[in-house]
C-alpha cells in the first residue's frame, strides 16, 4: 500500500512534465476576408479588358482600341494604366504604388464574327466616358446591353448577302440576269455552309480549301449542264464570285493597319491569318480545276474572254457588292446606303485612273487610299465605323480575277511551256494587287486621322463622341 502510495506522485509528475512539452494553444486572430465586390478601380480595369476584347476579336486594330482604352482608364482610375496588345492576348498592368500590390490581368482574345453595330456601340460608349465622365454604373449597364445580346441580322439575311455580293461580281462583269441568279444562289449556299463549318470548330484554312474546292465544282456541273442543255452559263463567273466572296471576309486591312502603327506581334498574326485563309483559296480552287481538267471539262484561261461591261452596270455592281459586305457582317440600313455609295465611287476612282493609263496596281492601291481618307471623316459624321466604310469600299477592287486566270494557267498548262511562266506572274500580282489595296486603304485612313483632329480642333474645339 505505502508502495502505490509512493508512486501516484510520480506519476503525476511524469504527467505534468508531459503537458508542459506540449505546444501553448495559439489564440485565434482575425483574417480579412475577400468577398465577391469589386473596387471601382477593379470593376474599370474589367470594363477595359471586356470592351477591348470584344473590339479586337472582330478585327478594329489595336493602336486604335488602345488608345480609347486608356482614356477609359484616365476617366475612372487614379493610377495610371499600361495596355499591351500582343497577337491574341490583351495584357492590363497598373502599379498602385510602393504600399500597395500592381495589379495585372490578361484576357485571351478569341476571334468572333464581325458586328458593326456593336463596334460602333462599343465605341460611341468609350467616347462618352472619356469626354463627358459618364458613371461607372451606368457605363457597365450600357455595356452589358451592347453585348447580352449583340443586336444581329438573321441568319438567313446574312445569308443572302453573300449570295448577294457573288451576284453584284456577276453585274460587274457583265453576266445575264440568269446568271446573277444563280450565282446568288451559290453565294447564299456557300455563306450558310461556311458558317456551319465554323460554328462546328472547323479552323479558317480549311474551311476556305472546302468552301472554294465546292464552288469550283459546281462550275463544272455548270459546264457539263450547259454541254447536255445548250445553255449559255459563264461558269468562271461562279469561280469569281467565289473567290470574292471568300476574300471578303478576311481582317487585311486591319492586319496592314497594325503593321503601319509598329503593332508588329499582332500584325503578323492577322497576317499569317490572312495568308493561310487565301492559301486555302488558292488550295480548293486548284484542286476543283485539276479535277475538271482530268474529267475533259475546260474553263475560259484568258482574261479577254471576260471584259467589264459598260460603267452604269460596274457601277450598280459595285454598290451591290459593298452593301451586301457590310449587311453580312450586321450593319444598319443607312449603314447599307452608305456602303453602297463608297463601293460604286472607290470603284468609279479606279476606272478613272485606269482610263488614264495608270497601272492597275497603282490605280487599286490610289482608289483604297482615298476610301481610306474618306472614311475617317464620314465616320464621324455618320456614326458608322471606318473599318465598316473601308471594307466595303475596297471589296470591289478584289483581284478576283486575276487570281482565276492565274490558277487556270497553272492548272492547265505544264511547268515546261512558257505560259505557265505567265501564269504564275499573274498570280503574283493579283496577290500583289490584294496586298496594295489594304496598304492603300490602311495608308489613307492612318492619314485621316491627324486630319480630322485638326479639323475638329479649328471648327469644333471640343471632342464629339460619334465614331
Amino acid at each position: 500500500m505505502n508502495k502505490i502510495n509512493k508512486k501516484v506522485p510520480e506519476i503525476l509528475l511524469q504527467s505534468l512534465g508531459k503537458i508542459a512539452r506540449l505546444p501553448l494553444p495559439i489564440p485565434a486572430q482575425v483574417i480579412e476576408k475577400i468577398d465577391e465586390s469589386l473596387t471601382p478601380n477593379m470593376r474599370a480595369l474589367r470594363l477595359v479588358l471586356t470592351i477591348s476584347e470584344k473590339l479586337l476579336s472582330m478585327g478594329v486594330s489595336a493602336r486604335d482600341v488602345v488608345h480609347m482604352m486608356l482614356g477609359i482608364t484616365r476617366t475612372y482610375c487614379k493610377q495610371p494604366v499600361h495596355m499591351d496588345i500582343s497577337s491574341t492576348l490583351i495584357t492590363v498592368s497598373q502599379d498602385r504604388g510602393i504600399n500597395r500590390e500592381p495589379l495585372t490581368l490578361i484576357r485571351a482574345i478569341t476571334l468572333v464574327d464581325v458586328n458593326y453595330q456593336t463596334i460602333q456601340a462599343l465605341q460611341t460608349l468609350s467616347r462618352e466616358i472619356r469626354y463627358q465622365h459618364i458613371h461607372l454604373s451606368e457605363a457597365e449597364e450600357r455595356l452589358e446591353k451592347i453585348i447580352n445580346p449583340e443586336k444581329r441580322h438573321p441568319q438567313s439575311l446574312v445569308a443572302l448577302s453573300g449570295g448577294a455580293l457573288s451576284a453584284g461580281v456577276v453585274v460587274m462583269y457583265g453576266g445575264s440576269l440568269q446568271m446573277a441568279l444563280l450565282a446568288m444562289a451559290v453565294g447564299t449556299l456557300s455563306t450558310a455552309a461556311m458558317r456551319l463549318l465554323w460554328r462546328v470548330g472547323v479552323s479558317v484554312f480549311f474551311t476556305q480549301i472546302i468552301m472554294s474546292l465546292c464552288i469550283t465544282l459546281i462550275a463544272t456541273a455548270v459546264v457539263c449542264v450547259n454541254t447536255k442543255f445548250n445553255l449559255a452559263f459563264n461558269p468562271t463567273l461562279i469561280v469569281i464570285g467565289g473567290i470574292v466572296l471568300l476574300v471578303a471576309g478576311m481582317m487585311i486591312v486591319g492586319a496592314f493597319q497594325d503593321a503601319i502603327d509598329e503593332y508588329y506581334v499582332t500584325a503578323n498574326a492577322r497576317l499569317l491569318r490572312v495568308l493561310m485563309a487565301t492559301g486555302g483559296i488558292v488550295v480548293g480552287v486548284a484542286i476543283g480545276l485539276h479535277i475538271a481538267t482530268r474529267l475533259g471539262i475546260s474553263f475560259p484561261t484568258t482574261p479577254d474572254r471576260l471584259t467589264l461591261v459598260d460603267n452604269y452596270t460596274q457601277y450598280i455592281g459595285a454598290a451591290v457588292i459593298a452593301s451586301a459586305f457590310v449587311i453580312g457582317n450586321h450593319a444598319p440600313f443607312f449603314g447599307t446606303i452608305l456602303a453602297g455609295l463608297v463601293g460604286a465611287s472607290g470603284w468609279g476612282l479606279f476606272q478613272l485612273l485606269t482610263d488614264a493609263g495608270w497601272d492597275v496596281l497603282l490605280a487599286s492601291g490610289t482608289a483604297a487610299a482615298a476610301i481610306g481618307l474618306v472614311a475617317t471623316f464620314m465616320s464621324r459624321l455618320w456614326r458608322i465605323p471606318s473599318l465598316a466604310i473601308i471594307g466595303a469600299g475596297i471589296v470591289p477592287l478584289v483581284p478576283g480575277l486575276s487570281l482565276y486566270n492565274g490558277l487556270m494557267g497553272i492548272i492547265s498548262q505544264a511547268p515546261s511551256d512558257p505560259g505557265y511562266v505567265v501564269a504564275l506572274a499573274s498570280l503574283a500580282r493579283a496577290v500583289m494587287i490584294g496586298f496594295a489595296v489594304a496598304v492603300g486603304a490602311s495608308f489613307g485612313n492612318a492619314v485621316g486621322r491627324p486630319i480630322r483632329s485638326q479639323i475638329r480642333k479649328l471648327f469644333v474645339g471640343t471632342p464629339t463622341t460619334a465614331e
